[in-house]
């Protein structure tokens, strides 16, 4: 049995869900879908910039556990009047917008960040350019 405030929860976050996946969507240049492919291009790049970014895992986590419930909600799998979550997802997303805004977010420190493959010089490459110097 739910309850009145549950569902207004569930609704605020849906909003906000929304508002949030266009915003993605316009950040990416996709047209549907913006959580999802945001969490893509983290995937993309996970290896290098996870161990670099602190809150990269974090933030991948949070973006797959608010997607799935806003699917669980879209599809039916879950009601409006029971109880999903709090609003700190609504807060979160709010300042994950912020972050985009100032790209401070995952993807943004990533792009700045160089990661090149360096190639190691050998004992040889060494001792020759020491000699030619």
């Amino acid at each position: 049995m739910g309850s009145e405030k549950n569902r207004v929860i569930n609704e605020r976050f849906y909003d906000a869900y929304l508002d949030f996946d266009e915003v993605l969507c316009g950040r990416l240049n996709v047209k549907e879908d913006g959580v999802k492919k945001y969490q893509i291009k983290m995937k993309e790049c996970y290896t290098e910039a996870r161990d670099v970014i602190p809150e990269w895992d974090v933030v991948y986590a949070r973006l797959k556990a608010i997607r799935a419930r806003h699917q669980n909600l879209t599809q039916g799998t879950a009601k409006f009047d029971e109880f999903q979550g709090k609003d700190e997802d609504v807060v979160w997303m709010q300042i994950f917008c912020e972050k985009l805004d100032a790209d401070a977010d995952p993807l943004s420190k990533y792009s700045k960040y160089s990661f090149e493959k360096r190639k190691h010089k050998g004992f040889f490459a060494k001792l020759m350019e020491a000699f030619s110097k």
